[in-house]
């Protein structure tokens, strides 16, 4: 594909990125609706709309306006993306297995701190707007996790799963990131700008503190290893662990005692515990990776 916005500084990127975004909506929404109009969809329901809806959503509103503003301001997209080569490093995978594993806890312990978040008297009633916002989510994502058939648990995993995991690491690392990495030239300044917007847009804000959390881990992970498949994995890993809990153990008083725990001195402790291990993580990745790359150029120079 031609880049017929080559000169588009990357400001007018992120601004191109965001308006496609809202007529992707709109696409997302025409098409959802033509689709739902097949009678052997129809006829399962309002189960059907929200997974019609939502595949619509991941290609047309976050997937696709992706790819095409990066298509059209560079002359080698799929390399620009990092989605050209496999994962080369052997540990690239585990990597993002292990910062899944380790991180855990800490994303839980923000959880629970955000769900005791209380705005001031003066603000109750976006307290209560984000509120509302927030159980018609809860209700249509307990409707879709709440089905225990087979075939419901692989649907939830490629859609809910897979489908989001691809279109918004697409759109928020590949492309959102790298945009706002161009224009201030700092790669902690994109991780936490994407983050905090990747936060802001899912429009539940007694979920921003973990999904903010969420999403820096997610774009130190595109930063230091230079390949989108990574987050991807750790993305995945994210959603289908939820799915998948919920499919076998979501009934489970256990399950509900987690789910309900409350902030205690050693759940802080534990928590610190789980952020340390995540930095350490990723200290030794880079030490890895730099001591790798040292070998490369090492043997490169031994046989001149």
């Amino acid at each position: 594909m031609r880049p017929i916005l080559i000169s588009a500084s990357p400001g007018f990127k992120i601004a191109y990125l965001f308006l496609f975004l809202l007529i992707g909506v709109f696409f997302a929404g025409l098409f959802a609706g033509l689709i739902l109009m097949i009678p052997v969809i129809k006829d399962y329901g309002e189960i059907s709309g929200i997974y019609v809806d939502t595949i619509m959503q991941s290609i047309f509103a976050i997937g696709l306006p992706a790819y095409l503003i990066v298509a059209w301001t560079n002359n080698k997209p799929v390399q620009y993306l990092r989605v050209a080569d496999n994962v080369k490093q052997s540990y690239n995978i585990p990597f993002a297995i292990l910062a899944f594993i380790f991180s855990y806890l800490f994303a839980s312990f923000l959880v629970q701190l955000n769900k005791g978040m209380v705005l001031p008297e003066s603000m109750k009633g976006i307290e209560e707007f984000m509120r509302m916002m927030e159980d018609a989510a809860l209700e249509t994502t307990n409707l879709i996790l709440s089905r225990k058939s087979l075939s419901a648990l692989f649907l939830n995993i490629i859609v809910i799963a897979g489908f989001a995991a691809i279109s918004e690491e697409l759109f928020f690392r590949g492309a959102l990131q790298q945009f706002i990495q161009e224009k201030f030239k700092n790669g902690h300044i994109a991780v936490w700008l994407t983050a905090l917007v990747f936060s802001i847009i899912h429009f539940q804000f007694y979920g921003f503190l973990p999904r903010l959390f969420l999403g820096a881990i997610l774009g130190y992970l595109f930063i230091y290893t230079k390949n989108l498949y990574v987050p991807i994995i750790f993305h995945f890993l994210n959603n289908a662990t939820v799915i998948l809990i919920n499919f076998f153990w979501g009934d489970a008083e256990w399950y509900k005692n987690i789910e309900n725990i409350s902030i205690t001195p050693q759940f802080v402790v534990l928590a610190i515990f789980s952020l340390v291990l995540t930095i350490a993580l990723f200290w030794i990745y880079n030490r890895l990776i730099s001591k790798n790359n040292n070998n490369d150029t090492n043997s490169r120079y031994n046989n001149i």
